[in-house]
């Protein structure tokens, strides 16, 4: 392969093996504007056998659950969660029929041993444990245990590439895609509708629910790409290719309204840079450069060009809408996490900051850290960190830049929204824990 645009027929399997990664979750989101219901079912259906075949191959479906969890809920369960738990049920089989060896790692083992003994305890002896969030939680943190203890790399070596980096950017920036053109068709359909008459700013099915789990998921596609345009050794295509996806997923982010998520991405970006530059002490190569240059421009372009016009230039934005809720500057003043953060630990006892209140204590805290500690007390915080600390000793180890700039990523906007039983973050680490793991091939 060479520095030019032109691709060997040695690539061509590559890229139709893509295409069949990422068929299942486009096929899932289209159905899913149809029919939410049929597409929950295909999904789960999708979702064991990709994950029974590898939870490489499942992880593609749990990004697509956990952006549109919110379109619907079925028999008492998000979109999202049922995905999850198909995925979840598919990496158990994997390992059974596998018969490998599963090395769970140290830290996410002992994460689940406290959470289930905290929250088992509240429900014992407080009786307001809430076991079947904590069932949930735990769904996405077993594929996760799964995810880097057994041996999926087999398979990512016959099938995707030697270079199983480069073929599971291009993964991510496809989702960014199937997400992108599934907000438009959604919009179309109503299913995800304006949240203000005069401000562009999603919300998501029957509940009106916040968009950050989509943005959350753009904003991971955005990172992905773009952290591999800056630092990772590919050919012209590649970084093109990436470049385009990232900035397709970035216009998918303003029509989400959140603002987080885009400080965050952006955030991501600088510790890919730092880490090439400073810490690992490589040289950004000049085409990297170039390209990332370009980027910024066309995002700039971009930028001026939908805040000079308005929102009225984007597909099925309607004319009333006047400004981007994305743009507004934000105030402390009208912030309401604070005022909910003071008045739980005013009213919190020593042994509930120590253990924590169980799940679901403290409504929608809107910070996983803060969500942690609620829920689970110090000693939940000081296991969160254990394991957040041993996903970037890892990244650093392998030298994964990507890993680290979406760790990054995912700690800041997380800050300031999710729960500790939400989705968000453990989709997040799973793609972390990926990324690691690839770069060790």
């Amino acid at each position: 392969m060479t520095d030019g645009i032109n691709l060997e027929y040695s690539e061509r399997p590559l890229f139709l093996r893509i295409v069949s990664i990422v068929s299942l979750p486009a096929l899932i989101a289209l159905v899913a504007v149809m029919d939410t219901r049929l597409a929950v079912f295909l999904g789960f259906v999708f979702a064991v056998l990709a994950s029974g075949f590898s939870p490489v191959y499942g992880f593609p479906i749990i990004l697509i659950g956990a952006a549109l969890n919110n379109i619907d809920f079925i028999f008492g369960l998000h979109f999202g969660w049922i995905l999850i738990s198909g995925c979840a049920l598919g990496g158990v089989v994997h390992v059974l029929l596998r018969r490998d060896i599963l090395i769970v790692d140290t830290s996410i083992a002992v994460l689940i041993a406290v959470f289930i003994v905290l929250e088992i305890s509240i429900a014992l002896f407080d009786g307001s444990g809430r076991l079947d969030r904590l069932a949930a939680l735990l769904t996405i943190m077993i594929f996760i245990a799964i995810l880097g203890g057994c041996s999926p790399l087999e398979f990512v070596r016959g099938y995707i590439h030697p270079d199983a980096t480069r073929a599971l950017i291009y993964i991510m920036g496809s989702v960014g895609i199937i997400l992108f053109f599934s907000t438009l068709s959604l919009l179309s359909t109503q299913d995800i509708s304006m949240s203000r008459d005069y401000e562009l700013g999603l919300s998501i099915g029957d509940t009106e629910s916040s968009p950050r789990s989509l943005s959350n998921v753009l904003g991971l596609v955005v990172v992905t790409c773009i952290a591999g345009v800056i630092t990772y050794r590919a050919n012209w295509f590649d970084k093109l290719m990436w470049t385009a996806m990232g900035l397709i997923a970035f216009i998918g982010m303003f029509y989400t309204g959140s603002r987080m998520p885009v400080i965050a991405t952006g955030f991501g970006l600088a510790v890919a840079i730092f880490t090439q530059l400073i810490f690992f002490g490589k040289k950004l190569p000049v085409k990297n450069i170039i390209i990332a240059m370009s980027g910024v421009s066309l995002i700039s372009i971009i930028i001026y060009s939908l805040a000079t016009y308005g929102p009225g230039v984007l597909p099925f934005v309607d004319d009333s809408v006047s400004d981007f809720r994305l743009l507004r500057a934000p105030t402390i003043e009208s912030n309401t996490r604070l005022d909910l953060w003071q008045e739980y630990f005013d009213d919190a006892s020593v042994f509930q900051l120590l253990f924590g209140s169980g799940i679901g204590s403290m409504g929608n805290p809107h910070s996983l850290f803060i969500g942690t500690l609620g829920a689970f007390g110090f000693v939940g915080v000081t296991a969160l960190f254990f394991f957040i600390c041993s996903l970037a000793i890892q990244a650093i180890r392998n030298h994964s830049i990507i890993a680290l700039a979406l760790l990054g990523y995912a700690l800041l906007a997380l800050s300031s929204s999710s729960d500790v039983d939400k989705s968000y973050f453990w989709v997040m680490a799973a793609v972390v824990i990926l990324f690691i793991r690839l770069s060790r091939m």
